[in-house]
């Protein structure tokens, strides 16, 4: 038996992006940008005729969802609903079930999963398809492992759609925590999961798969690439999955090295081509942040007052009058001083020694260790740890000689 359906997680509908300013001049495009991938996975359902869509939670940005995003969503479902596809929801932690003020109905063909675990028959034509499975966040926090709810049922394709943190992924808190072999455990084929917002697939012992889609959207400058949802074509118990993005806006980190560049006019030429070249014309808008890199003569221009915030300026009115239009969510200086550390090790003296001394110490594990331990640095990293500044918590090697080549850079600096 042939079908297909469409798995999509974390809409985040009516999200605030952050680092866009309420004054710039693109920020119609990215507040209308979650709505407009919500269109496009349900064009793609269309388009696709498939059997079903799987919303794997936060569907809404926030507990309280807003009127704007709770009319968009019944919008497009009713689309799917026309069409006869169905489709299956299950909350998060974002837009858990409390949140619910029940003041807007959704089409009879959407199965909105409860506090429980259910399981669900999937038929078309008369033909039973798969079944089902899921639950939804009651409320926000979860430390429940819900995946142990989950169960075979029997021989048909069997999906579980659940918000849940598996593998203990950073950066995501650990709501419905588990683990790659408890989802195996539960025997189903396809584990439709949502809350981790970058793309991967898990394969599983016996045959299943884990997927997260991802979010349909970037939202910030840590959400860079492709955004989509994942396509799947189910054959006799096998999955095919492709993914489509739908983003309609996307975030960029791009470094620019400016090793040999001298001038700003040539700085202004290579950002924008840079730019040209990374942003695809066929979105609606990118937005960018940019960091300068290398070595040259132009870091101690950048590093007079107020050169840096003004070039940003400049550059982010030529980006937002391009074709897509880009917004520079920031310009940040990471170039060094024009120096030969070679050549200043070879000379010795002060710089040449200091240089030396610090790399070496690097390599040491004995004095390395005996520095960590030193009662003024100890102290200073409690008090780091008071004041909620996360600190190291074992020496690395790295830092300290980065340290040395610092300070060696701001004593050339100073060197009339």
């Amino acid at each position: 038996m042939r079908f297909s359906f469409v798995h999509a997680a974390d809409l985040h509908l009516d999200t605030p992006f952050r680092g866009v300013a309420s004054q710039a001049p693109l920020l119609n495009r990215f507040q209308s940008a979650t709505f407009q991938a919500l269109t496009r996975i349900v064009d793609l359902c269309l388009r696709e005729r498939v059997a079903f869509l799987l919303l794997a939670g936060d569907l809404f940005d926030v507990r309280d969802r807003s009127v704007r995003a709770r009319l968009a969503l019944r919008r497009e479902l009713t689309r799917l609903d026309s069409a006869g596809i169905q489709t299956f929801i299950v909350h998060g932690n974002h837009d858990p079930l409390s949140g619910d003020t029940g003041t807007l109905g959704l089409p009879s063909s959407v199965k909105v999963f409860g506090p429980e675990w259910e399981d669900v028959e999937v038929r078309r034509e008369g033909r039973r398809l798969c079944r089902v499975q899921g639950v939804s966040y009651p409320d926000v926090e979860v430390r429940e492992n819900l995946s142990a709810r989950f169960r075979r049922t029997g021989p048909d394709f069997s999906v579980g759609l659940l918000h849940t943190n598996l593998g203990g992924a950073e950066g995501h808190a650990n709501y419905a925590p588990c683990t790659s072999a408890e989802l195996a455990a539960r025997g189903l084929d396809y584990w439709a999961l949502g809350h981790v917002h970058t793309r991967a697939e898990h394969l599983l012992a016996g045959g299943g798969v884990a997927v997260y889609p991802g979010n349909p959207q970037g939202r910030h400058v840590h959400e860079t690439g492709e955004r989509g949802c994942v396509l799947v074509e189910v054959e006799d118990g096998a999955t095919r999955r492709s993914f489509v993005p739908v983003d309609r806006v996307r975030w960029h980190r791009l470094e620019l090295p400016l090793t040999g560049v001298r001038s700003l006019d040539s700085l202004q030429v290579l950002a924008r081509e840079l730019v040209d070249s990374r942003c695809a014309s066929e979105l609606d808008g990118h937005a960018v942040r940019l960091t300068l890199a290398g070595r040259g003569p132009l870091h101690r221009e950048l590093a007079r007052p107020g050169a840096l915030a003004q070039l940003e300026a400049d550059l982010r009115e030529q980006f937002a009058h391009g074709h897509p239009p880009v917004l520079l969510e920031s310009l940040r200086d990471g170039t060094r001083p024009e120096l030969d550390l070679d050549a200043v090790r070879a000379a010795g003296g002060f710089m040449g020694t200091l240089l030396t001394e610090a790399e070496a110490l690097a390599h040491d594990d004995a004095a390395l260790t005996a520095l960590w331990h030193d009662e003024e640095l100890a102290s200073l990293g409690q008090r780091l740890k008071r004041l909620g500044v996360d600190a190291l918590e074992a020496p690395r090697p790295e830092l300290l000689a980065r340290a040395g080549q610092h300070v060696v850079e701001h004593l050339h600096e100073e060197t009339p």
